[in-house]
């Protein structure tokens, strides 16, 4: 479970930072009175602790091909009945915050008298509980197949073999599972923005901050990235390529990684809202993922003291663009910083 935890340390901070940070205790209540009134609005919530739940399945999937975790193979032996037991208890463990979470919205659907709706958010957590936990047992009794081929990871090798792609391809072949979560989790927060911004009127702030809200829930990408160029890419530091040149295929490499965004963004806003402002919001990802990668190059030890970097400077951030900053300005200041990072400090951060 300590490895669950170490290994997700950064996507449950920023969770936890950006739920318990802006939202305060009369908020939840709010929330969860809201949901209480209208059960129907659980299944959102269902199926976004369901893509958690999925998390949780595919760590293990990965962990019992670790050689270090041969000893699950032998977990075949134990009675059925108690291993149901211990994977219950297993999954009971890494699903602890949204089982928090749900006891919450459980106590205030009693609380107001909605029973059904307690009812609702009880079964529902429940039945995730059962059926991750099944899914669990039966992976642990799977014999492990070493000639198993990736059959769904074959399509990116398709995808342009030259530098700005080199972290693409390993985002796809060792990270698809949390990519794809990530992608779903932005462009839900741009599909919220944009509701937000058509009803409550005209103010391209909501949109904004839907944008920089994608940029944290990306944001842990920039750190494996560095760890990509230190590990994997040792090779290119004795080619003669300066270090603007890399941050140029760099910035490349962060517009292709927010296509998705960018895409359902303008989809969903290219008649409402002028091709200049979109252009502006557009770009806000991929030069605060530009910032973000810098930082990781000064104080990316690890994924927990970065993501504490993460969620002070979406904070501020987000607070900046409250104030009716140009998004412009604060896209210039993030290249601006970003490019002076890599041209000082690339070198040594490497090394490190």
């Amino acid at each position: 479970m300590k490895e669950f935890y170490k290994e997700n340390a950064g996507f449950l901070l920023l969770t936890m930072g950006l739920v318990f940070g802006f939202l305060k205790t009369p908020e939840h209540i709010a929330i969860a009175s809201a949901l209480a009134f209208n059960p129907l609005y659980y299944l959102v919530v269902l199926v976004l602790w369901a893509f958690y739940t999925f998390k949780t399945y595919h760590f293990c999937s990965s962990a019992k091909l670790y050689a270090d975790n041969w000893f699950l193979t032998e977990v075949v032996l134990i009675s059925p009945h108690k291993r149901r037991l211990i994977s219950i208890y297993l999954q009971g463990l890494m699903l602890a915050p949204i089982l928090g979470y749900g006891l919450f919205l459980f106590y205030q659907a009693i609380l107001l008298g909605q029973i059904s709706s307690a009812i609702m958010v009880g079964l529902g957590n429940l039945v995730l509980l059962i059926f991750s936990a099944t899914l669990l047992d039966k992976k642990l009794i799977k014999p492990n197949d070493s000639s198993a081929s990736t059959n769904l990871n074959k399509w990116w090798r398709f995808l342009p073999k030259v530098y700005p792609f080199y972290f693409i391809h390993h985002l796809f072949h060792r990270h698809g599972f949390s990519l794809l979560l990530t992608k779903i989790f932005s462009i839900s927060l741009i599909f919220g923005a944009t509701a937000i911004f058509h009803v409550e009127g005209i103010d391209l702030r909501y949109l904004g901050l839907g944008m920089l809200l994608t940029s944290a829930a990306n944001s842990s990408f920039t750190l494996k990235h560095k760890l990509f160029d230190a590990n994997d890419l040792k090779l290119f530091r004795n080619l003669p390529l300066s270090n603007i040149n890399i941050y140029g295929k760099d910035s490349i490499t962060y517009l292709i990684l927010a296509i998705p965004e960018i895409l359902v963004l303008l989809g969903n806003n290219i008649s409402s809202v002028p091709m200049i402002d979109l252009l502006r919001l557009a770009l806000l990802l991929p030069c605060v993922l530009l910032l973000h990668k810098s930082i990781s190059m000064l104080r990316g030890k690890d994924m927990e003291q970065f993501m504490k970097y993460v969620f002070f400077s979406t904070a501020i951030i987000f607070f900046v663009i409250l104030g009716y900053a140009d998004l412009f300005l604060i896209e210039a200041g993030a290249i601006l910083i970003s490019s002076i990072i890599y041209l000082k400090f690339r070198a040594s951060a490497l090394v490190e």
